[in-house]
């Protein structure tokens, strides 16, 4: 058997071999070392966004856990309330008393009940608003005097049935009632120096209150006068003055 041969490559053959590697080699050679792109700086976006955020929550949290200004201010007693408990006073006062604007500031406490005897009453000078006064305490046959300067006198009533209605008619008129008081009024009014002339005529009929409270307190007396739609409180103070306050 012949020996094996190596046949020889033509050097064309070789030539375009190496033609054909060198082809191949500038066409993918990107595929085999791809050239790596830049990573990308990242931006402060984010960072600048975050911080305008907290900002506004932070004012959200302070608005709820501070209380509104107007929950702190709301009052929880009034000081007519305050005024007007008795509860350390030993005697109450008397129900209908209770429209007069602070009794127990302006009276103190009760220091006796109160009753409902008959009280008369008599105005004295022009009207409308009557600044001078006679009051009958029936219960006491007393007559009270209420001069125009607010003060006041308290003078026992003499008067009695067997007794003229008319004590005197200085006026040369009619004796009629009025002008003239009457009764123990008019008695009074005749008999007491210098009253007439400080308490002058009136203008209308004495009367009995339709409804009486009355009941002493530690700065003096205290009177509830009910008439139709109008409630007169009188306060005779100790020290003897008086004023009026008229509830309608």
């Amino acid at each position: 058997m012949p020996p094996f041969v190596v046949p020889r490559t033509p050097w064309y053959v070789l030539g375009l071999l190496v033609l054909s590697l060198w082809v191949l080699a500038a066409c993918g050679g990107n595929d085999a070392t791809p050239t790596p792109e830049p990573t990308p700086t990242p931006q402060p976006t984010e960072a600048v966004a975050a911080t305008p955020l907290v900002d506004e929550t932070l004012p959200a949290v302070v608005e709820e856990t501070v209380p509104p200004p107007a929950a702190l201010a709301t009052p929880t007693v009034s000081e007519l309330t305050v005024v007007e408990n008795d509860t350390d006073c030993s005697i109450e006062y008397d129900i209908d008393l209770a429209g007069y604007q602070d009794l127990k500031l302006k009276m103190g406490c009760a220091v006796g009940p109160s009753n409902n005897g008959p009280v008369g009453i008599n105005e004295f000078g022009a009207g409308p608003d009557y600044n001078r006064f006679m009051l009958w305490f029936g219960g006491e046959q007393e007559i009270y005097v209420l001069f125009p300067d607010q003060t006041w006198q308290s003078y026992r009533d003499t008067w009695d049935e067997g007794q003229p209605e008319i004590s005197c008619n200085p006026l040369n008129v009619a004796p009629s009632s009025p002008p003239l008081p009457r009764r123990g009024f008019g008695k009074l009014w005749c008999s007491v120096d210098g009253l007439q002339q400080q308490l002058g005529t009136i203008d209308r009929e004495e009367r009995l209150c339709q409804h009486v409270i009355v009941q002493p307190f530690e700065q003096g007396r205290m009177l509830a006068c009910f008439e139709d739609a109008t409630i007169r409180y009188f306060r005779l103070l100790n020290d003897g003055t008086w004023d009026l306050e008229i509830v309608q």
